[in-house]
């Protein structure tokens, strides 16, 4: 059996809606927990998600506490939100006439949040590193902050797709026009 376009789409659109729910849980998660451990149980601060212990920054100082749990709840946010224009793509594509305006515009703003997520990267990363080094020993934060480089390669293969949409849409509306 061979699987057409349309149900290739179907199953990416699927997927990806997994993966918003999940990129939506995982912000909940550490969004609750993080004020749990600021009003009520400050304990709480050494599991806020999947083992994430921060409870040695807590004690050591609120505010920077706050800071980076703000920039890990960010970037989930952030990644959500580049899933959730993934999935407002793909029920918007239409294989007949793939060069839209709506897509092109949604790509492109795809690459924005992309970019968007790569510098908030990097101020995280950066932010953890100077914590580490004068302030107090952290756990390895790359699972939840991520690499900014990556995020910088995505965005930069996402606006090229953007230009090429572009560029798709110009001779799409030459073609309905000479025909």
């Amino acid at each position: 059996m061979q699987l057409t376009s349309k149900q290739i789409l179907g199953a990416l659109q699927v997927l990806t809606w997994i993966a918003f729910i999940g990129l939506c849980i995982e912000t909940g998660a550490i969004l609750i927990t993080t004020s749990i451990s600021l009003f009520f149980h400050p304990e709480a601060a050494a599991d806020l998600y999947l083992g994430l212990d921060l409870s040695a920054l807590l004690h050591y100082s609120r505010w920077y506490y706050v800071q980076v749990t703000s920039l890990i709840i960010a970037l989930y946010a952030l990644k959500a939100y580049m899933v959730f224009h993934l999935i407002q793509i793909l029920q918007q594509i239409n294989l007949v006439h793939p060069f839209s305006q709506t897509i092109a515009h949604l790509i492109s703003r795809l690459s924005r949040i992309a970019i968007g997520t790569a510098v908030l990267s990097f101020i995280a990363n950066g932010t953890v590193d100077w914590l580490q080094k004068h302030v107090v020993e952290l756990p390895n934060l790359n699972e939840h902050i991520g690499d900014g480089a990556a995020y910088l390669f995505f965005a930069g293969i996402v606006y090229i797709l953007a230009q090429v949409f572009n560029r798709g849409m110009e001779i799409q509306s030459e073609n309905e026009l000479t025909v």
